[in-house]
């Protein structure tokens, strides 16, 4: 802020002396002018204390609990806690208290004292829990490190449960600050997990993690430059046993390795009149001592693994004003992640029965350059251009392709001059080629030749947007975008070959009068892709539609009972399915069901009973299906390998909810 207002301060002293008389303030003629109501109450910060607090409680209706996701509570009762609290002392010291549905499964707490300027602390607290489904049956238990059958079905909810707690401070003054901040996260749960042994089975693989950051800096600053150094560690640490064995199978599953790492970042700015450069860089370590496990081999675990990489950032951006109505930019970012874990490992090794190589841990090491150049000119008023150029390029190692370059250019056109009306069209092109395809160690010499992955292929893509933005009357506002992109992999023979992206969204806002508002909104998305399949001496050429849809609409209405009852009411309806269809020897098949659908509905009104307090009622309404495809029956005869599932994940329910809350403005 200070800055802005030095920069204000020059701009308006490098006006002339017969500007300033002319104009400026001081010589402003104010006789006659009524100054009584001119005085900014919101100028000073009022002493004391000031903002709500409220408590709300209610209860829910699921049979299911992935209702949560979107009511916030499960099944039964539901209560929360809500609070905006600002307490300003005279001396300058503040307290501030903030509560977002605290007490439910996904709310969160801040406390924070200080002065600003001189020094702060704050403490700050969060739950969230999210459903992938409840009531998974497996007869498959975790014991200690095996993974083992226990003859019955047992029932487990398949979720994620985090809780964060942290604190943050700083003092300083007004040129330099020093700050600190920590953050635990705890991690709990249940997730959908498979595992081979002569049977496939699916399982509910336990969750229980910790995951502490730190961070310590300094910041300097100055009228027209800031300056920072920050050192940030974190420390991932895994619960549970590494890897788990089921059957004759050694490590069939493994979980996430505790792991830790660091960083060192120096950044800082500087503004000329009318240049401003900006850079930061940035140094780090991720280590890894836990078990690593590998694919195929003699031995399964690599005991004494030592996982390190060495990453390095760098940016720089500059902007300027160079002439009247143009503005350029330029930014160089650079990456690069050094793998220097170790190789060989354990008390054997593997050789490859087909290629004769040695198996062994494969480092991938990679090196990104991405640099941007645009321009935007004002033509006249309400008419503006925009253009730009974007590089990138990314050298891998143990890959088939070392080597991709994409060079991208876009433009835009902004017209804002015609009367109730904006408009605003970008069109892009951008190519992607690279270094010749080669087999390499890690990949083995017997990967098909005209096999191309789609993020190493080459590529052409092209893309436009049209955004519409009318207000016919002062009330009414009408916004539509609409957009194109096309990807074509005409050098891929087996992979995919192309991808459309096309989409609209709408929406109208309408204050109908001062009491009533009205608003819509309604989008789609198209997603269609083909691609070639190569299994052994058989191909098929798969097509696979993606459906999104999105329409909603709302209305609320204040003023009744003397301006004191405010009521509306919200709906939303989301519809997404994938289609997928395989050609292969001259049979045309498809995929089994693989959508969503929900229909959400909201009812409130807000009674304020005086100045101070007020009550919500609220209901809401949830109707969600999905079905996936992969959720089959057990399989326990015939030709096909044993086969286990969770059950029936998939989700078909009604949920309703309703909230009662009390609100008191201090």
């Amino acid at each position: 802020m200070k800055t802005r207002l030095n920069l204000i301060t020059l701009a308006l002293a490098g006006f002339s002396g017969a500007a300033m008389a002319n104009y400026g303030l001081a010589n402003a003629n104010v006789e006659g002018v009524d100054t009584s109501k001119w005085e900014c109450k919101r100028c000073e910060p009022v002493n004391g204390y000031s903002g709500s607090v409220g408590i709300a409680a209610g209860a829910v209706d699921a049979s299911d609990n992935h209702a949560a996701n979107r009511l916030g509570d499960t099944d039964g009762f539901a209560g929360h806690v809500n609070a905006d609290v600002v307490y300003r002392a005279e001396s300058g010291y503040n307290a501030e208290l903030e509560a977002n549905r605290l007490g439910s499964d996904n709310g969160s707490a801040r406390i924070a004292v200080g002065k600003a300027g001189v020094a702060n602390a704050a403490f700050h607290y969060a739950t969230g829990t999210h459903w992938t489904a409840d009531g998974a049956v497996s007869p498959f238990a975790f014991q200690n490190n095996l993974i083992v059958n226990t003859g019955e079905d047992q029932t487990t909810d398949l979720k994620v449960k985090r809780e964060r707690y942290g604190f943050d401070g700083d003092f300083g003054g007004d040129l330099w600050t020093l700050y600190g901040n920590f953050q635990r996260e705890d991690k709990t749960g249940a997730r959908k997990a498979s595992v081979f042994s002569g049977t496939i089975a699916n399982v509910a693989a336990p969750i229980d993690s910790t995951t502490d950051r730190w961070e310590a800096g300094a910041r300097l600053g100055g009228q027209t430059w800031t300056a920072g150094v920050a050192y940030i560690a974190s420390q991932y640490n895994n619960n549970l046993t590494s890897m788990y064995d089921f059957g004759s199978h050694q490590a069939a599953l493994s979980t996430a390795p505790s792991n830790e790492a660091y960083h060192i970042v120096a950044d800082g700015q500087y503004s000329f009149t009318r240049t401003h450069l900006a850079g930061r860089f940035v140094t780090g370590k991720m280590t890894q001592d836990d078990s690593l496990v590998q694919l195929g081999g003699l031995n399964p675990t690599v005991s004494s693994f030592d996982g390190e990489v060495d990453t390095t950032d760098a940016s720089f951006r500059v902007a300027s004003t160079v002439a009247r109505g143009l503005r350029l930019t330029a930014s160089y970012d650079y990456s690069d992640r050094e793998n220097n874990s170790s190789v060989f490992a354990g008390n054997s090794v593997s050789i490859d029965g087909m290629s004769g190589d040695v198996e062994e841990y494969a480092r991938y090491d990679q090196t990104r350059h991405t640099a941007k150049v645009g321009a935007s000119y004002r033509i006249s008023q309400g008419y503006r251009v925009d253009a730009g150029y974007e590089y990138k390029g990314v050298e891998r190692t143990d890959l088939e392709r070392e080597q991709t370059d994409e060079h991208g250019v876009h433009a835009r056109l902004r017209i804002s001059a015609l009367d109730n009306w904006n408009f605003g069209l970008k069109a892009g092109y951008s190519t992607r080629d690279g270094s010749k395809f080669e087999a390499s160690r890690a990949t083995s010499s017997e990967d098909n030749a005209l096999l191309r992955r789609y993020h190493l292929a080459d590529r052409d893509r092209v893309e436009t947007e049209l955004r519409v933005t009318h207000t016919p009357l002062a009330s009414l506002s009408i916004d539509l975008t609409a957009r194109y992109a096309n990807d074509d992999y005409s050098d891929t023979e087996f992979g995919l070959l192309e991808a459309d992206d096309y989409g609209y969204d709408v929406s109208v806002n309408w204050g109908a009068s001062d009491k009533l508002n009205l608003h819509a909104f309604a989008g789609q998305q198209w997603i269609d892709s083909e691609q070639n399949n190569l299994f052994a001496s058989q191909t098929s050429f798969d097509q696979v539609e993606d459906r999104f849809v999105n329409a909603g609409f709302g209305a609320a209405y204040k003023g009744l009972f003397v301006d004191a009852l405010t009521v509306g009411g919200d709906y939303l309806y989301a519809d997404s399915e994938s289609n997928t269809t395989v050609a292969s020897g001259g049979l045309n098949g498809e995929y089994g069901d693989y959508f969503s659908t929900s229909h959400s509905v909201n009812f409130y009104g807000d009674y304020a009973l005086n100045e101070k307090m007020g009550l919500r009622l609220d209901y809401r309404y949830e109707r969600y299906e999905d079905s996936d495809f992969a959720n089959v029956d057990n399989i326990q005869n015939g030709n096909v390998v044993h086969l286990y599932t969770l059950g029936n994940l998939n989700h078909n329910y009604n949920a309703h909810m309703v909230m009662l809350s009390f609100n008191y403005a201090l």
